[in-house]
């Protein structure tokens, strides 16, 4: 398993990847950052909970980058209105749906990352969770902090009902 987070105390991207230890320095800050890794995570190599702040919500996505993910479908579609421009609808089709495919293909074959809705920290090389769900809009109101610069809860997703 692989975990990527931000430090709690200097807001760094780290990566951790041994589970024996409860607790690891930061790098730079050298402030402790405390490791809640459950025993699920040990023996079966499956996140139940984040091991940075114990949130018991995560969700599930397709590990690729989303910056990449819209400049494809971006040269997709300006390639068919070019086509279309040209009054070439059948090429241009062709063009999109050669866009589909790989789209497609890419959602088959590419792995999951587990995050946590309340720190965004991600795991790779995981055993997949049944538990574990899609991303939820509703789930991610609740812990997206009103002020951004405290991290509470929103109290305000409460109705909800989660």
């Amino acid at each position: 398993m692989k975990i990527e987070f931000l430090c709690p105390h200097c807001k760094h991207e780290l990566e951790f990847d041994d589970l024996s230890r409860k607790e690891s320095p930061c790098p730079l800050c050298n402030e402790l950052i405390r490791l809640r890794i459950s025993e699920r995570m040990r023996r079966n190599n499956m996140v139940d909970r984040c091991a940075i702040c114990d949130c018991n919500t995560v969700y599930v996505q397709k590990d690729f980058n989303r910056t990449l993910g819209v400049s494809i479908f971006l040269l997709g579609a300006l390639l068919f209105l070019l086509c279309a421009w040209k009054n070439r609808l059948v090429e241009g089709t062709l063009v999109w749906a050669a866009f589909v495919m790989a789209d497609a293909l890419l959602f088959k074959f590419l792995s999951d990352v587990t995050i946590c809705y309340k720190c965004y920290a991600q795991y790779r090389q995981v055993t997949p969770n049944p538990d574990n769900q899609p991303f939820e809009l509703g789930l991610a109101e609740k812990y997206d902090p009103l002020d951004k610069r405290v991290s509470a809860e929103n109290p305000a997703a409460e109705w909800k009902g989660r």
